[in-house]
């Protein structure tokens, strides 16, 4: 019959890195390289630099200084430490592992000994992972995931908030936006003409007024959500962009009188492109490490309007895209803004973290031995901090 021994495990020192690593830097965007990483960061990390400007003079016997000052700039990785806490039922926890382990057959044809120790951190590591990723770009105040007290704005965030950052609004580009007279309790949205929009577009409100809420999130003013049509002026608001991967249906209480909406889909992302092209700074965009980041939605309907330009071309809908313009990689982001696309330097996007630091720790813990309690309790404690080093450099296309 099978066997199990459960050992109390604490992961720290050199023993933690893999365990720790994996939960910290192997989130989506880490393992793609758009994050410069640094380790070892305790305390508060200053990022400097120093501009200055070229003179070119007459020759001289003389040493004749240019004149010019130069420019100290300062940013910081300010760490912060947060934790996941978790306590199973120890034969539902036998039993998942038993499930998800044991060959076809009877579970007596199993013989063995498991350290499901290690099985509860596995169980939960990816989970993990997608929470840090969704942290490290959203910020606390955008992720459900995250309930501690500490500030973490995140990268998005800070830099849709600097005030050196390139920023323009799709609102500005008409054929990225609609104004909007009208939306039902039912979510049923009233435009002058749906022409332009197609079922699984993604849009984002802006300027919404009246009485309705996202019976989840609130104000719809800056919620993004799939949509339906429904007749030549109406659509449906099917689901909270926040919510996709949950699988649940937007439902509202109230109604709104005038708003706005701005989308990028099929019909119109070469027009966004060109113009997201046609901002970005020469000097920043012929660099190695520049990198174009777009939400998912947004990398699909690059690839179906490519398709649909390439018509007369063998496997135009069967074959894959090249996420590319113009020479540029397109980096499609799971976990990113709706409507949002950012041009940056992945030398100038930093996540800091303390991997071997007394402020990043693992431990499994069986209590039945100590207190008699049959569960298992899990705790992960982990320190991360963003920033970007030269906001003046980053192109910010938002809602």
């Amino acid at each position: 019959m099978a066997q199990f021994t459960f050992t109390n495990n604490t992961y720290a020192g050199e023993a933690l890195a893999g365990f720790m690593a994996s939960t910290l830097l192997e989130a989506d965007s880490v393992k793609r390289g758009l994050l410069t990483v640094i380790n070892d960061v305790k305390s508060r990390k200053l990022i400097l630099d120093v501009d200055d400007d070229i003179v070119l003079q007459n020759p001289s016997g003389m040493f004749n200084d240019q004149g010019t000052t130069a420019t100290q700039t300062e940013s910081y990785l300010d760490p912060v430490v947060y934790e996941f806490m978790k306590q199973e039922q120890w034969d539902k926890l036998v039993n998942s592992w038993e499930s998800q382990s044991i060959k076809p057959g009877a579970f007596s044809d199993y013989e063995g000994v498991v350290d499901l120790s290690d099985f509860l951190v596995q169980r939960y590591l990816t989970k993990i992972q997608i929470a840090n990723e969704r942290l490290y770009w959203l910020g606390k105040s955008n992720v459900l995931e995250a309930s501690f007290s500490a500030a973490f704005p995140g990268l998005l965030p800070k830099i849709a908030s600097s005030t050196d950052t390139y920023k323009v609004n799709l609102s500005g580009n008409p054929a990225a936006s609609m104004s909007v007279t009208g939306i039902t309790a039912a979510g049923v949205v009233t435009v002058s003409s749906t022409a332009g929009l197609v079922a699984g577009d993604m849009i984002t409100f802006t300027g919404v007024t009246g009485s309705i809420k996202d019976e989840l999130y609130g104000d719809l003013t800056g919620q993004s959500y799939t949509i339906n049509n429904v007749t030549a002026t109406t659509f449906k608001l099917q689901r909270n962009y926040n919510e996709v991967n949950k699988r649940r249906n937007a439902t509202f209480t109230g109604t709104a009188t005038a708003g706005a909406f701005s989308y990028i889909n099929a019909g119109n992302v070469i027009s966004v492109l060109q113009s997201v092209y046609a901002q970005l700074d020469y000097a920043d965009r012929v660099q190695p490490d520049f990198k174009i980041l777009i939400p998912l939605h947004v990398a699909l309907a690059y690839k179906e309007a490519q398709a649909a330009r390439a018509l007369n071309v063998l496997g135009a809908f069967s074959e894959d895209k090249k996420l590319e313009y113009l020479g540029i990689p397109l980096e499609p982001m799971n976990h990113f803004f709706a409507n949002c696309i950012v041009g940056a330097r992945t030398s100038n996007l930093f996540l800091g973290v303390d991997l071997l630091g007394d402020a990043s720790e693992l431990s499994t813990v069986y209590l039945k031995p100590y207190t008699n309690d049959n569960v298992v309790r899990m705790k992960a404690r982990m320190k991360a901090a963003t920033e970007v080093k030269f906001y003046n450099e980053v192109f910010y296309l938002g809602a």
